[in-house]
């Protein structure tokens, strides 16, 4: 027992680090593009707030599972390339930017 659990342990670290490493892309790179679409969102002109509308309530609207699905199996059949590690942190972030875009939205929203 003690010996599989030993045998485990590299690949488990691995597995660890390389899901810190997803997690922090993911996380400074759609805080980045949310805070810049809800700008627009909030401030911007009208087809700059249709846009960021459109892509924030689509987004929202697709299960995870299928948008990483469609970034890893879909981008390569219009001509795009992604290692799976770039296809992940790339549908991952396009969700969670369209989550911060009415996180912020909604921030500013509140303020009387």
């Amino acid at each position: 027992m003690l010996g599989q659990i030993a045998y485990a342990l590299p690949f488990l670290a691995e597995g660890f680090a390389l899901t810190l490493w997803v997690s922090l892309l993911v996380v400074v790179l759609s805080l980045i593009a949310g805070v810049v679409l809800g700008v627009g969102l909030v401030y911007g002109p009208a087809p700059l707030r249709w846009a960021v509308r459109i892509f924030s309530d689509t987004v929202r609207g697709i299960p995870i599972l299928v948008l990483i699905f469609f970034v890893y199996y879909g981008l390569p059949a219009v001509g795009v390339h992604l290692q799976s590690f770039w296809a992940a942190v790339l549908a991952l972030t396009l969700f969670k930017t369209a989550q911060v875009v009415e996180y912020l939205r909604g921030a500013v929203a509140s303020i009387p």
